[in-house]
């Protein structure tokens, strides 16, 4: 994962949208992030004077403490979305052959080659002549994700 800046700014909320909100500091335009359970915990409102500190990300400011000015802080916590018990990305090399093995042992037939991703393949097969399924096969041959096949994307 990139390691992100840490920054801390001043300035004045401009537009809120949801938990995402646009602040103007040094007459700069900054995206923020406070996530839902951040804005439940502080409210934003429009015109408000505020300090943040958190990360820059490529589009927004994910924020970790943020505060009235003057006020004491608030810290926000961002948690990590929860994928089921067989989602996860061991480490090691991505190698089609092991994700096909994978597939044909779960009783899958599949077609063409495994799609690399960054964190898995994704394969085209199908049961016994049934409905096409792309399935997400991660680098050490476990099946996390089964998904109907979108007909555009695999050529059906």
């Amino acid at each position: 994962m990139p390691h992100h800046e840490k920054v801390a700014l001043a300035g004045v909320i401009e537009h809120v949208f949801a938990h995402r909100f646009t602040l103007v500091s040094n007459d700069q335009a900054y995206l923020a992030d406070l996530g839902p359970k951040g804005a439940e915990a502080f409210p934003l409102k429009e015109g408000a004077a505020i300090r943040l500190e958190g990360e820059r990300r490529p589009s927004e400011i994910k924020v970790a403490r943020i505060a009235r000015k003057g006020g004491s802080f608030v810290e926000v916590e961002h948690k990590k979305p929860h994928h089921g018990p067989k989602h996860h990305h061991p480490e090691g090399p991505a190698d089609p052959r092991v994700a096909l093995a994978a597939v044909k042992k779960d009783g899958w037939t599949p077609r063409g080659e495994p799609e690399r991703k960054p964190k898995h393949f994704e394969v085209l097969a199908r049961r016994k002549g049934g409905e096409w399924t792309e399935l997400h096969v991660d680098f050490s041959g476990v099946i996390y994700k089964e998904k109907h096949a979108d007909p555009e994307k695999w050529a059906l």
